[in-house]
């Protein structure tokens, strides 16, 4: 027991802090005086307090790796001393323990939220559409963790064009523009600024299908694990909701006319539902798409070469890709593509 509780003493240091400076300032919002009133038990005791109390049982406790201890344990038993006052403390405040983490985790959310407008001041305040058309049109706009080397593009999706189609050579910024839409929708949903010039967006559920992976303990394949989540995103899109979809690189752990087929009668069926969304995928086929389907508008990424080198400017250009890299990818890497050999 003294071992266990030994090792959150640094901690409960941090938490009687932060528990204090919680508790003892006036807060003019009603959410956050709200969770405030939470954390009080019937006694109405100040929880700072009781963190204090138990920080100085530990610290108590951690005086037995002093030399002289165990004579001043064997005349005053302290380390029964020790134990009583720590299940007192546990019969008294423990079970309140896991509502005041949660008030702090809530608390340090909200704080999180709060300082980006101050951080970001350029940022703007998202505007959430309330008309029954399911849009999201966004200028400049930027992934939000990327700080000195972000690039800024312009997305538009609504009932007309529903689904943007993001073809481009590997590395260019595919994934890199799904995860910029999901992260700024997260934030504007939270109420926070968005990395953005121009950023509105109706009230939508978020879905993904990315960087989905096996599960051996479960005996499932990545490919099956990606039916699961499409299959996910296509029950919801069904009953009838807004529904905001990101796809990336979708059924690529099949053969390519599986892949293909798969993907066109996916996307056709998206197009039939109250959604929106975004795919990236390598499989150029797929941007014919935009012949067939009015709903779907082909994008993509590029690169270009210098001094034997690789470059991209993660700029989005309406249309589909018209280059590939894999290969020169492949002789950066130091693996000979040009030679070929027969076995004997």
């Amino acid at each position: 027991m003294f071992s266990i509780a030994e090792k959150f003493a640094d901690d409960l240091k941090v938490y009687y802090k932060m528990m204090e400076r919680f508790e003892k300032h006036n807060f003019k919002s009603s959410y956050i005086k709200k969770i405030k009133d939470g954390i009080k038990d019937k006694r109405g005791a100040e929880v700072f307090k009781q963190v204090d109390k138990l920080s100085s049982i530990i610290d108590s406790i951690s005086n037995r790796r002093n030399l002289f201890y165990i004579f001043f344990n064997i005349l005053a038993l302290w380390d029964f001393q020790n134990i009583i006052a720590l299940e007192r403390w546990k019969q008294k405040s423990g079970h309140l323990l896991r509502k005041w983490f949660d008030a702090l985790g809530k608390i340090e959310a909200l704080a999180s939220l709060s300082v980006i407008r101050f951080e970001n001041p350029d940022w703007v305040i998202p505007a959430i559409c309330e008309g029954d058309e399911t849009v999201l049109a966004a200028k400049s706009i930027g992934h939000p963790l990327l700080t000195g080397k972000r690039i800024y593009n312009d997305l538009a999706i609504d009932s007309k064009i529903k689904v943007l189609l993001i073809t481009g050579s590997n590395m260019s910024g595919k994934s890199t523009l799904l995860r910029t839409a999901g992260i700024n929708l997260v934030l504007a949903y939270a109420g926070a600024p968005v990395c953005a010039r121009c950023f509105q967006a109706s009230l939508m559920e978020i879905n993904t299908c990315m960087r989905v992976a096996d599960n051996l303990g479960e005996n499932m394949s990545s490919f099956y694990a990606e039916i699961l989540r499409i299959k996910k995103i296509v029950t919801e899109a069904d009953t009838g909701r807004r529904v905001f979809f990101l796809l990336d690189e979708i059924f690529k752990g099949t053969n390519s006319l599986d892949r293909h087929t798969g993907a066109k009668v996916l996307i056709n069926k998206l197009c039939l539902t109250n959604s929106i969304g975004l795919v990236s995928t390598h499989d150029l086929e797929l941007c014919e798409l935009e012949r067939e389907n009015g709903n779907i508008a082909n994008y993509h990424f590029q690169e270009y070469y210098k001094d034997e080198m690789i470059y991209f400017d993660y700029k989005l250009r309406p249309g589909p890709s018209t280059t590939r890299n894999a290969r020169y990818l492949m002789q950066l890497a130091g693996i000979d593509v040009e030679s070929s050999g027969e076995c004997e």
